[in-house]
């Protein structure tokens, strides 16, 4: 495997956020009347409304009390409450003794695996309680006692890392057309609902804050809910551009489908409610970039003057790493009893006493997804499923053809003939691989590679081939095509798409940590493993590259497979151009999924042959756990079609 061109993905990512960004700074430059930011407010907020995508109706809460608890000065109530029908959510809600129409806050966990019960957290959210706020702290989903892989084979994979159990899940609701985003702020809005409910709370004085995930849901609750009183994001805020420039992978809920795409930024989740009090808090040494804390903080803090609210925005970098460390909690703690005219919150008691996690349980068992009669997040998704399987007819192929570049983004129509390099050949085993890098768009570059068993160098792209098959790899051509017999295939071309093979990333990839058992993952390639366990890397691990770029897509709304899928068809355009008469394709693992949809989008494809493809889209959903990529699980498809319908559109021979 040659990486030659393993900057070019994360290049050409960089390249399309640095222009969102400065075409979005032009526009807010010209923004110089309160009148004219008011109206860009309201373009905010239909670009929020479409990216978000949040129920329009609000459902009955159903609360229960399941226990109480009693300490000097407040009690503790363990409540669940349902966000939608039959999903529960568990929290506790702290109540200062003679609390009545109080201020209140809501305090939105980050990742922590005991989610509200976070010894961190609750330091914050006892001396929250000490300085006269009722406080309601609920399990995120995936967390606490609300994991959704407790009771599935290798539970143990996801034991204590939530943002594995989330990326698991988000890339299943897609196959749906739901973001797992919308559905965790969703349970945040309605959290607000049920502390808003409570006679202690003053509904007018509540107030949000919550660190990394926390952070990121109390930002999109600074952009969705207009009744917060104030809200304080800690060690999210920074530019999605900083993230994608220093490689930087977020979890599946903190990144917005289509957002970029609408041309916005970070920034605009808080300019949407501007100019409420607002406390952004970040840290000195965060993942999340701190000097784009400081950018977003100097963008939004000019639309609060302009509005003369400007002592209603606030920054502070605390001094340490990621966490809602002290200095932090101080600077949230003064900032919300200032703006509420409270006076001088009362210092952290260094002696706090927190609660153990068996005293915060709200359920018999410690786990939601145990009660009877109630559902968890994923099985709305397969409900979804059913039903589009029951509801989906067949379509003609022309029906299929304009879903499939709706879903993609993509029109094949109007893909141009690729310039293309002529690159150095490579050898390998016996055989020679001529290489012509194809430019298929702006700033993108894939490789294409002839195939001989002789001693043949083509500096030039080869003309007037009678019968020409383009290999699509499962994860590198070269070391795959050398594995395979290609009798009666004609000329046999590999096809590295961006990400795969030459081009695979050697940015944005984490080890993943933990023992995952590969043995039980078909889209296992021992040379992959034993290439990238040398570098810590894992192309199929929750945070790789693949998962990041394809995360990017869906926010830029330019999803990553419609870019594999434009590769190929500008592979078969550049050998039409070049007189090649016949064109069959051949693709192995996940590479089927493009090739299927390029030979629907294609006439010039001929015959589709698919070696170890995966079964189903809706298997991926119905197993627990899958190994299948987010990249090539498209958003959406389930509503029109399947792997098993695209095979019999396409007439496609699958080897399995």
């Amino acid at each position: 495997m040659y990486q030659l061109f393993g900057d070019k993905v994360q290049d050409y990512y960089v390249r399309k956020l640095r222009a969102n960004m400065a075409e979005r700074q032009a526009r807010l430059a010209k923004i110089t009347t309160p009148e004219q930011f008011r109206a860009y407010q309201q373009e905010l907020k239909e670009k929020i409304r479409l990216s978000f995508q949040l129920p329009t109706e609000k459902t009955p809460l159903d609360p229960r009390i399941t226990g109480t608890l009693k300490r000097e000065g407040f009690r503790v109530e363990n409540v669940i409450y349902h966000s939608r029908p039959k999903l529960p959510v568990t929290a506790n809600l702290y109540i200062p003794d003679g609390a009545d129409h109080s201020p209140a806050v809501l305090f939105l966990a980050g990742h922590s695996t005991n989610g509200k019960a976070s010894d961190t957290y609750q330091r914050a959210i006892l001396s929250l309680v000490a300085n006269g706020f009722v406080v309601l702290a609920p399990d995120p989903s995936g967390q606490g006692e609300r994991c959704q892989l407790v009771d599935v084979p290798h539970a143990e994979e996801f034991a204590g890392r939530p943002t594995f159990e989330h990326n698991m899940i988000s890339k299943q609701m897609l196959l749906v057309g739901e973001f797992y985003t919308s559905w965790c702020l969703w349970d945040a809005v309605r959290s607000f609902d049920y502390l808003a409910s409570r006679s202690e709370v003053d509904p007018k004085r509540i107030c949000i804050t919550g660190n990394s995930g926390g952070g990121n849901m109390s930002a999109f609750m600074s952009a969705v809910d207009d009744r917060a009183f104030a809200i304080a994001p800690s060690c999210y805020v920074t530019t999605w551009l900083h993230n994608v420039e220093n490689e930087e992978p977020a979890c599946a809920e903190q990144e917005p489908q289509f957002f970029i795409g609408h041309g916005c930024e970070m920034g605009d989740l808080l300019l949407a409610n501007a100019p409420r009090p607002l406390l952004l808090l970040g840290q000195k040494n965060d993942f999340f970039d701190a000097r784009g804390t400081a950018e977003t903080y100097a963008e939004v803090k000019r639309f609060y003057d302009m509005l003369g609210e400007g002592d209603k925005i606030q920054l502070f970098i605390g001094p340490t790493n990621h966490g809602y460390h002290k200095e932090n909690r101080a600077a949230m703690y003064e900032f919300f009893t200032r703006q509420l005219k409270m006076g001088a919150p009362k210092p952290e008691d260094e002696n706090l006493q927190v609660f153990t996690d068996a005293e915060l349980q709200c359920t018999p068992t410690g786990q939601a997804s145990r009660l009877d009669g109630e559902m968890i997040t994923i099985d709305f998704a397969r409900i979804l499923a059913d039903k589009f399987k029951l509801e989906r007819k067949e379509l003609s192929r022309d029906e299929l053809k304009e879903k499939v570049r709706e879903m993609l983004r993509l029109d094949e129509k109007t893909i141009p003939v690729p310039y293309h390099r002529n690159l150095k050949y490579r050898r390998s085993n016996g055989c020679m691989f001529s290489r012509f890098g194809l430019e298929t768009e702006e700033n993108m570059l894939v490789i294409l590679k002839l195939m001989s068993k002789t001693w043949r160098n083509c500096l030039h792209f080869p003309r007037d081939f009678e019968h020409s098959t383009i290999y699509i790899p499962h994860v590198d051509s070269q070391d795959e095509m050398l594995e395979l017999d290609f009798k009666d295939c004609g000329e046999v071309f590999g096809l590295d798409m961006r990400g795969i093979g030459e081009t695979m990333p050697l940015s944005c990839n984490y080890a993943s940590g933990h023992a995952q058992d590969y043995t039980l993952n078909p889209f296992r390639t021992d040379k992959l493993y034993s290439f990238y366990d040398n570098l810590h890397r894992e192309f199929f691990s929750s945070y790789c590259c693949d998962y990041d770029y394809s995360a990017i897509g869906l926010m830029l709304g330019q999803p990553y497979l419609g870019g594999r899928v434009r590769d190929i068809l500008s592979a078969v355009k550049l050998m039409k151009h070049n007189g090649h008469k016949h064109i069959d394709l051949i693709a192995k693992g996940q590479g089927a999924i493009p090739a299927l949809f390029a030979a629907v989008l294609s006439d010039d494809i001929e015959n589709v042959s698919l070696i170890q493809a995966p079964e189903s889209f809706d298997s991926m959903l119905r197993t627990r756990v899958t190994y299948v990529p987010q990249s090539v699980m498209p958003w959406g498809v389930l509503k029109f079609t399947d792997i098993p319908e695209l095979i019999k559109a396409t007439n496609a021979k699958v080897i399995r």
